[in-house]
């Protein structure tokens, strides 16, 4: 399997992106309940207003149109809603100021921030936070695939290339994909250190027509990289993720392995997608 953009190969004519966390993979809700929130307490030692933090840290990260921003866009925002409140965060700034300049929301990325800046205090706190939180990440009980991601998979493989494009980081996706035994019905694995989704996609499409590629994502952000593109787009729903595989399963991949997926049908998914969330809210 393919973890770099550059030795990527295809094998067929069409193409099926799919996101990991909280799109195939049901680990979403449980990284930010118990890893992403409560680390972000932890390392600014923000005890005394846990419980708001918590809550408005799941609130936007998973119900919200915002769902599956990325760690440090993330922090960023939590933080920033933080400081116009009065509360004092130390470093804000200087994340504020790599989270609006960097071209790659990632550690590696953050460490050479660091290299090139050490007295930017904010950024060693946003490594430490991240990396605190892959920590945690570890230790959490493992969930697996939603219902009928598996199926879907090996319907999908017989005629399609399939690829992960997601943001967050290789080796925890790795990890996952190869415990439930997934990782034999893909072409390709693209993390958080291949790029941007929007870039993953813009490389991978010189292989394809666009009308012969998909995206699956649970997040607005899945949608936009797609869309960028001109690519199609099924949404996961939040919430409603087992469902949604049962019917990209029976229903949606035999219209797109006929080029049936057309206009109509994703702009009715589209709109489902959005009243979703506001559903959610």
């Amino acid at each position: 399997m393919i973890e770099s953009l550059t030795h990527y190969k295809p094998h067929n004519k069409k193409l099926i992106c799919v996101d990991s966390d909280g799109c195939a993979i049901d680990s979403m809700t449980i990284k930010h309940e118990r890893a992403f929130g409560p680390a972000l307490v932890d390392e600014w030692k923000l005890d005394a207003y846990a419980n708001k933090i918590l809550k408005r840290w799941n609130a936007f990260n998973l119900y919200e149109i915002t769902r599956g921003i990325n760690r440090f866009k993330g922090l960023e925002k939590m933080l920033g809603e933080l400081v116009s409140e009065g509360i004092a965060i130390e470093g804000y700034n200087d994340i504020k100021h790599w989270v609006s300049t960097t071209d790659s929301f990632s550690n590696p990325s953050l460490e050479k921030a660091i290299a090139a800046s050490p007295n930017q205090i904010g950024l060693g706190k946003a490594l430490s936070w991240s990396h605190m939180v892959n920590s945690r990440i570890k230790t959490l009980p493992s969930i697996g695939p939603f219902n009928y991601v598996l199926d879907s998979l090996k319907h999908a493989a017989t005629f399609a290339d399939i690829a992960i494009v997601s943001s967050a980081n290789l080796s925890a996706v790795k990890h996952e994909w190869e415990t439930y035994h997934l990782t034999p019905y893909l072409s390709g694995m693209f993390a958080q250190e291949a790029g941007t989704k929007e870039h993953c996609i813009d490389v991978l499409k010189q292989y394809y027509e666009l009308d012969d590629m998909i995206m699956l994502g649970d997040a607005k952000g899945d949608m936009d990289a797609a869309q960028a593109h001109g690519i199609h787009f099924y949404p996961i729903l939040a919430g409603h993720e087992n469902q949604s595989w049962l019917d990209f399963n029976n229903k949606y991949l035999k219209l797109f392995k006929e080029g049936h997926f057309d206009q109509t049908i994703q702009s009715s998914l589209i709109t489902v997608f959005y009243n979703n969330f506001e559903g959610e809210n």
